[in-house]
């Protein structure tokens, strides 16, 4: 199966949570969208205990120009500062 599309990103969002029922659907649905990783962690939480069983969660990073311009980004590979 391809990686979902993102759905109407939006701005000052790194992060797009998208879900899906494993007895129904083969296709994820937007479900919310995340700041950082600290607060995709925590939906991702709250999510789960309020689905429930047979529902699966996907995060995605959406594309860079759509993050809070005061995130400043870490390449692991080089360990250097980006912005």
């Amino acid at each position: 199966m391809s990686r979902p599309a993102a759905y109407s990103p939006e701005q000052d969002c790194k992060y797009q949570i998208l879900c899906r029922n494993q007895a129904y659907s083969r296709a994820y649905e937007h479900c919310d969208y995340a700041a950082d990783k600290a607060e995709k962690n925590y939906l991702l939480g709250e999510y789960r205990m309020a689905y429930g069983a047979g529902w699966e969660f996907k995060v995605i990073i959406l594309p860079r120009k759509y993050w809070p311009a005061a995130v400043k980004v870490v390449d692991d590979s080089m360990n250097t500062l980006l912005s």
